[in-house]
């Protein structure tokens, strides 16, 4: 097949981001959906999990935690859930926690695999077609490449499908004084683990089971407040 130049327009303007400005995403999602509907369907095949990356805010919570969906429209996942981890970091002013969602997408999600793209000669060669001609409209394209692993998806976030949340932890001493550890004791511990690569109160990562007990917890919290204000 031959891909056309309007949709390399589409997936340029999209890589190349909006800069948080939700009017910006919008025209191109609805550009770049738009053009995805006249490519190969083999490129909307998506076998594996894709993993998304979202800071969480307070007034989202209830959608995500305890409705378990939040629509956001078309968004950008990976493959890689390494690059979804790392990506922006675990902290943002004003964000409740950072959470890194795993999905197995259906066929009616996915509206590009961008990875796939890369693998097809006919994508390559329409693409540095279309360079020669147009420069300016492919140098978000050829930056990322297929480095990102990139999907792009219109699925919902789903709370039971967290598998990273970001958190701080305890100070060093009200930890010591949950389990009776005496004070002379202290210093000699506090330098074993920071000898063992555990910062005591950085911001980690708590991942698979852990990350699924956490949300499990906010929950019950949420419905034991819930029955609290009934009575």
């Amino acid at each position: 097949m031959k891909f056309k130049d309007e949709f390399f327009i589409a997936l340029n303007q999209w890589q190349k981001g909006w800069a948080e400005k939700q009017e910006n995403k919008d025209i191109f999602s609805i550009s770049l959906k738009a053009e995805c509907n006249s490519i190969d369907e083999k490129y909307k095949i998506v076998t594996e999990p894709c993993y998304r990356k979202r800071f969480l805010h307070r007034e989202e919570l209830i959608d995500i935690i305890i409705n378990d969906s939040k629509t956001e429209g078309i968004t950008s996942w990976t493959t890689d859930v390494r690059f979804a981890e790392l990506f922006k970091g675990k902290y943002r002013e004003n964000a409740v926690t950072a959470a890194v969602f795993e999905h197995l997408p259906k066929r009616e999600e996915v509206i590009v695999n961008i990875n796939k793209l890369w693998k097809c000669k006919d994508f390559t060669r329409d693409l540095e077609s279309f360079r020669k001609r147009n420069p300016e409209d492919t140098d978000a394209i050829f930056n990322f490449r297929d480095t990102q692993k990139e999907i792009v998806l219109e699925a919902p976030l789903k709370g039971s499908e967290i598998c990273i949340l970001s958190g701080k932890s305890s100070s060093f001493d009200d930890i010591c004084n949950s389990i009776n550890v005496p004070e002379i004791e202290r210093p000699q511990l506090f330098k074993r683990l920071i000898s063992d690569g555990a910062f005591i109160e950085e911001i980690t990562y708590v991942k698979n089971e852990a990350a699924r007990k956490a949300i499990q917890n906010t929950i019950r919290k949420f419905y034991d407040l819930l029955a609290g204000l009934k009575k």
